[in-house]
């Protein structure tokens, strides 16, 4: 252990600059510089730590049509690369883990009569909630109109077509639980998401979330920056980098309590991936991307793959008479998970499980 601890270059430290934008959390204007960043045809930028709250973002910032631009690109470049099979496989394990979570709220009592989930996907996780919670009302938020017409065609769930940061007053205290899975890394402003969020939930509701622990996340920008003086490639617009006790502290203050809050995914982490000096991890960027190809000329490919429900769900069946295999899968699922707390900064993923309480 003591071996492996000595390759962690902790902590990140950069040259102290001056923010050109201030932090989106706390409102601080000097950082460390991590690293300098490309996204494929998008607008250069760099990666601040703030000094206050460990947060690590952009700076200056991407603008909203920039972020859901490449978003939406980088999603049609991977499904252009993603066989039929395996697209189908995804959709099937996204389905599990919303099947899988929605037990783990059932076991603490949590029954969600009203669901949203921001940025839903193929919208897969969320019937997998519903299929335990079949009376429970979903509706689901994207600024992509193709996304939310395959979420309404596929699942008929309600869409709402909007950016997480804009207020709507007629979602005030409407919802039992918030759903933001691989969200937060995307969007421009945290602090108006987590706002929006307290406000949208009933007093009690839950807030759930999976982010990349920010502290893995940045190494590549990191190294390639301090080792070789160069730029590095973002991965699908990652705006925010997230530091576990900042977060915590964060929305500590903001009034959610936490249920569960834990690091997972320690197969990179075991492996030393951004702990060591790697030229195949320091590559800087190799080649320009364009993203209005993708979304332009490339996108139709991508709607030809349909995939029935019935078809995804036939390969899962659960039936009610087989409850051995319902909880062998929740008990493998869970016991799987060697967690530990995020602020140790170890850790692929960041899971976060809130309840809200308003004053």
């Amino acid at each position: 252990m003591n071996r492996l601890l000595k390759k962690i270059p902790t902590p990140l430290k950069g040259k102290i600059v001056e923010r050109k934008e201030a932090c989106r959390m706390c409102d601080s204007k000097s950082g460390d510089k991590i690293g300098e960043v490309d996204f494929w045809d998008i607008k250069n930028s760099d990666i601040v730590k703030c000094e206050k709250c460990g947060l690590m973002q952009l700076d200056p910032m991407l603008t909203q049509e920039e972020t859901a631009k490449g978003c939406f690109a980088y999603y049609i470049e991977e499904s252009l690369r993603t066989s039929p099979k395996d697209q189908g496989k995804n959709l099937l394990r996204n389905f599990r883990r919303g099947f899988l979570f929605g037990m783990s709220l059932k076991r603490k009592k949590i029954i969600p009569q009203q669901i949203l989930e921001l940025g839903p996907g193929s919208g897969y996780f969320s019937e997998g909630v519903k299929f335990v919670f079949p009376n429970a009302n979903v509706t689901v938020m994207d600024v992509n109109k193709e996304v939310l017409l395959i979420n309404k065609r596929t699942h008929q769930f309600n869409t709402i077509e909007s950016i997480p940061e804009t207020y709507d007053p007629e979602l005030e205290n409407k919802f039992d639980l918030i759903i933001a899975r691989d969200i937060i890394e995307h969007v421009i402003d945290i602090g108006k998401v987590i706002k929006n969020v307290k406000a949208y939930l009933k007093n009690q509701g839950i807030f759930h979330f999976i982010t990349p622990n920010g502290h893995e996340d940045v190494w590549k920008h990191y190294l390639t920056y301090n080792e070789l003086n160069k730029k590095s490639e973002l991965l699908i617009n990652h705006v925010n980098y997230f530091d576990g006790k900042g977060l915590l502290d964060y929305l500590e203050r903001n009034d959610f309590s936490s249920l569960e809050y834990y690091t997972y995914k320690l197969k990179t982490t075991r492996r030393g991936r951004g702990w060591k000096v790697d030229t195949k991890l320091m590559a800087p960027v190799s080649q320009q991307k364009n993203s209005s190809f993708y979304i332009e000329k490339e996108f139709e490919k991508v709607s030809q793959e349909n995939f029935d429900k019935k078809d995804v769900l036939n390969k899962w069946y659960i039936h009610k008479n087989r409850k051995l295999a319902t909880y062998f899968l929740s008990w493998y699922h869970h016991a799987n998970l060697i967690t530990l707390a995020p602020e140790l900064n170890v850790g692929h993923e960041i899971y976060g499980l809130f309840r809200v309480t308003k004053k």
